[in-house]
C-alpha cells in the first residue's frame, strides 16, 4: 500500500489541488523519502535523538522476544504497571511507571543486561526525558497519547500479536519523537 494514498485522499475534496493530483505517486514518494532521510540524518547528528533512535530499534526487536517469552505472570505484572501508569498523579510517578514498563519488557525478553547498560550509557537521555515529562504536562493530550500507547502495547502483548506490538512500539516512539521535536522547537522560540 502506498504511503501517498492518504495524502491524495486528504486533498481530493480540496479546491485547487488538481496540480498535486497530477504529480505521479512515484515522484511524491521520492520527495517523501528525501524528507524522511533528511529527518533521519538530523536525528543521527544529535546525541539525544541518536540515543532515542537506537532505543527505538532495540525496543522494537525486544518486543518480538516478549511476545514469544511472556508468561501469564508477566502479562499480569505488565497489566498492573499499565494500570498504575494510567492512574499516576504526578510526573515523578509517571516516569517511574514508564521506566518500570520498559524495564519489565526487557526482563521478559531476557535482555535486562542491555537495559541496565542502556540506562548507564544514556543518562543524558534520561535527564532529558525527566524534563520532557515536565514539559508535556500531566493530564494534557500528549500525556494521554502516551498512556494510550502503553495500553495498546500491553494489549498486543496480551493477545500475542507480534505485528500489532511492534507497530504500537513504533507508534510510541513516533509520538515521543514528534513531541520531542515539538518541545525542542517551542523552547527555541
Amino acid at each position: 500500500m502506498s504511503r501517498v494514498r492518504p495524502i491524495r485522499e486528504m486533498l481530493q475534496d480540496q479546491k485547487g489541488c488538481e496540480y498535486f493530483s497530477s504529480i505521479p505517486e512515484e515522484t511524491v514518494r521520492k520527495y517523501e523519502d528525501a524528507v524522511l532521510n533528511n529527518l533521519l540524518d538530523f536525528i543521527k547528528s544529535d546525541a539525544v535523538l541518536l540515543h532515542f533512535h537506537v532505543r527505538l530499534i532495540c525496543e522494537c526487536e525486544n518486543i518480538r522476544k516478549v511476545i514469544k517469552l511472556a508468561k501469564d505472570i508477566d502479562i499480569s505484572n505488565l497489566e498492573e504497571i499499565v494500570d498504575n501508569l494510567a492512574t499516576a498523579e504526578t510526573v515523578e510517578s509517571i516516569s517511574i511507571y514508564d521506566s518500570e514498563f520498559h524495564k519489565t519488557l526487557f526482563r521478559i525478553a531476557e535482555n535486562q543486561d542491555f537495559f541496565s547498560w542502556w540506562r548507564l550509557k544514556s543518562k543524558e537521555l534520561s535527564n532529558f526525558f525527566n524534563k520532557f515529562w515536565d514539559s508535556i504536562g500531566y493530564g494534557t493530550k500528549h500525556y494521554q497519547d502516551l498512556m494510550d500507547i502503553h495500553k495498546k502495547i500491553f494489549y498486543a502483548i496480551k493477545n500475542r500479536d507480534e505485528e500489532a506490538a511492534v507497530n504500537a512500539t513504533q507508534e510510541h516512539f513516533a509520538i515521543l519523537l514528534f513531541q520531542l521535536l515539538g518541545t525542542t522547537y517551542n523552547k527555541s522560540q
